[in-house]
């Protein structure tokens, strides 16, 4: 294909409007460069996932919240200073995960993307994690699902020393 092309330098993949050879070795190294560019960093912004779709487990030092049905699971939980949470979109309907005080807001988080909106399709619903490294206690809501609509759709997230 056309990677491969790239790669042994075959001048027929290559568009003859260059002049000199140097012309064209540097469009190969260009587009190459932006082809790896673009799957490496493609690999960086998506959840890891197994067969299954399902998210894979948080890294160590990360605790999970699931999002689904209009609420957060477990709605309430203390962490140490310095752990993260990951919050995962496991329901039907797109979500956010915002700070009350504006410390953090995930955007929207999609929905898993299978045959009943619940996991365990093509791809898993949209993730977002945030560093606690203060301690305090922060409250957090969907900005799609106010709490002022949904009254029961908010957390809090204790950080002890």
């Amino acid at each position: 294909g056309a990677i491969t092309s790239l790669i042994t330098g075959r001048p027929e993949a290559i568009s003859h409007n260059t002049t000199t050879g140097q012309n064209m070795n540097l469009a190969r190294f260009l587009t190459l460069s932006g082809i790896l560019a673009a799957l490496a960093s493609s690999g960086c912004s998506s959840p890891t996932t197994s067969n299954s779709g399902a998210v894979a487990p948080p890294p160590p030092g990360t605790v999970d919240v699931t999002i689904q049905d209009f609420s957060f699971r477990p709605s309430n939980i203390t962490i140490h200073a310095g752990t993260s949470v990951r919050w995962v979109n496991t329901g039907p309907s797109a979500h956010t995960t915002m700070s009350d005080a504006g410390t953090w807001a995930s955007g929207t988080l999609v929905a898993p993307n299978g045959s009943n909106g619940y996991g365990g399709g093509d791809s898993p619903g949209g993730t977002f994690t945030f560093k606690f490294t203060q301690p305090g206690t922060y409250g957090y809501h969907c900005a799609i699902h106010p709490p002022s609509a949904y009254p029961r759709f908010v957390g809090t997230i204790t950080v002890t020393p």
